[in-house]
């Protein structure tokens, strides 16, 4: 990703979290997790992290919770 494109979807990040304060504030907070979705989905684009990275993170921090180890 070039930085022209990863500084637009940062504004946009920005305008998210905004928006997901307005909605929440409204007592929307179905929408507000929706927009939280986004601003992860954009998020991991920013940082090219794949969806086979991010599955393997949460199944390790998964396992540790499983086993009772605290987690740092």
């Amino acid at each position: 990703m070039n930085g022209m494109s990863a500084r637009t979807l940062r504004d946009v990040v920005a305008v998210l979290i905004e928006q997901r304060k307005t909605v929440t504030a409204q007592g929307a907070s179905f929408a507000g997790h929706l927009i939280d979705l986004a601003i992860m989905e954009l998020r991991l684009t920013i940082n090219d992290i794949s969806e086979e990275e991010l599955s393997g993170f949460c199944n390790y921090v998964g396992a540790d919770r499983v086993e009772g180890d605290p987690v740092d």
